[in-house]
């Protein structure tokens, strides 16, 4: 029983093994020993290798015959011919050696997809041997691009026309002089209508001639050094700032003594977003009171947040300053010391007495007398022997409301 059941078994593998061996036979017969077919492909675009760099590099181009086609009939292995398509071949002029201008008949050649090998198929028809081309001078003129902005941006916001980018500005255009010669420029359409933002993305264009007529570029004729071209359209938030000064106070030089105004105190901006939102005021300058002496007028420029343009057009303003309730009096004082040196240095005065302005309410500047006076040198930054001559600080003991204003310069020799 067991002897038969494995005489079967051995009967049915030897009989699909002989069927694996009789496909792998008709397989090589089909494809080695003639079993061919054949295809005919029509209407088959040529490539005319070096019309897009090399010709235009000698200064010509092709003119006459990019449109030629091809019709090829094509014999092989009936399994390469049964799935060829007609992307699976490319057909190619090869216009390199050319270097002048006119016509010439040139053979064409073909590659096949990377997964074939040109051995397996043969050319069995074909409807032409050569191809002619028709060569000339090649024409090259720059255009400017415009762009043609229309819509209303959304409010509380400005259009920034004159920050208006197209990149690139000016396009080549290349070909026949009669072709190339009618374009004036090119024009770009961008609608801005309620836009929140600056807008930048790229736009396609139109060829203008000079009346501002479109020109159709009919199968390319005219060629252009870039498809598209890259438009930044600043479309910014406006906005009031406030514009203050800083004050420095001290003894009889307080903000509460003085009025002030500005000639111009607000300003109209525009920026982006970002730069805008969370400013409200521009100070434009911290101003030591102690270094007015009397009522003045100070010239003061308007620095902006930076990437913001100035909507009121003035640049700077002016700020006025005046004194209430102060007055002014001169003292001699002779109190000189110095601090800030070290142990190993000897500090002489040269100057023994230096006239400072005090400024205070009158009837506390009667109280004063030049004993209450001390003219303090700092020479914390004087490390080398040697005669100098500083600012030093004017003090005044005893008398919180009254202080010197203006600068004090004091000499002396610093020695070891």
């Amino acid at each position: 029983m067991k002897t038969g059941m494995s005489e079967k078994g051995n009967r049915i593998l030897y009989l699909v093994f002989s069927l694996l061996l009789a496909i792998v036979l008709w397989l090589y017969v089909d494809t080695r020993q003639g079993n061919t077919s054949t295809k005919t492909l029509t209407n088959l675009p040529i490539e005319f290798v070096g019309a897009e760099d090399t010709l235009p590099s000698k200064g010509l181009m092709l003119t006459e015959g990019a449109d030629t086609t091809l019709d090829l009939t094509i014999r092989g292995p009936r399994t390469v011919i049964s799935g060829f398509e007609k992307d699976d071949i490319r057909i190619e002029v090869d216009l390199s050696g050319i270097n002048a201008v006119g016509t010439r008949t040139l053979p064409w050649d073909y590659a096949l997809a990377d997964n074939m090998n040109k051995s397996d198929i043969s050319i069995e028809k074909q409807s032409r041997s050569n191809v002619t081309v028709q060569v000339a001078t090649l024409y090259t003129k720059q255009v400017p691009v415009s762009v043609n902005v229309t819509g209303e941006v959304a409010e509380g916001h400005i259009y920034m026309e004159e920050r208006l980018v197209a990149d690139p500005s000016v396009l080549t255009l290349s070909g026949k002089e009669e072709d190339v010669g009618v374009v004036e420029s090119a024009r770009i359409t961008l609608d801005l209508q309620d836009a929140n933002g600056t807008l930048q993305r790229e736009f396609e264009y139109e060829l203008l001639d000079g009346d501002g007529n479109v020109v159709e570029n009919i199968n390319n004729k005219i060629r252009v050094s870039d498809r598209r071209v890259l438009v930044t359209a600043p479309v910014y938030i406006f906005k009031d700032l406030k514009l203050s000064v800083k004050f420095k106070e001290s003894p009889g030089s307080q903000e509460a003594n003085t009025r002030w105004k500005l000639e111009y105190d607000t300003i109209t901006v525009a920026g982006e977003p970002a730069s805008l939102e969370n400013v409200q005021e521009v100070v434009l300058a911290e101003i030591d009171l102690s270094t007015i002496l009397s009522d003045t007028e100070i010239p003061l420029e308007i620095s902006l947040p930076a990437g913001c343009v100035n909507l009121s057009g003035f640049t700077a303003t002016t700020l006025s300053v005046r004194f209430r309730g102060l007055e002014t009096k001169t003292f001699t004082a002779t109190n000189i010391s110095a601090v800030g040196y070290s142990e190993g240095q000897v500090f002489s005065k040269m100057t023994n007495s230096v006239d400072v302005v005090l400024r205070g309410p009158a009837a506390e500047l009667e109280k004063v007398t030049a004993d209450d006076i001390r003219v303090v040198v700092d020479l914390s930054e004087y490390v080398s022997n040697g005669t100098y001559s500083a600012p030093a600080i004017v003090l005044v003991d005893g008398h919180e409301e009254v202080g010197a204003v203006g600068t004090c310069t004091v000499a002396f020799k610093i020695a070891s």
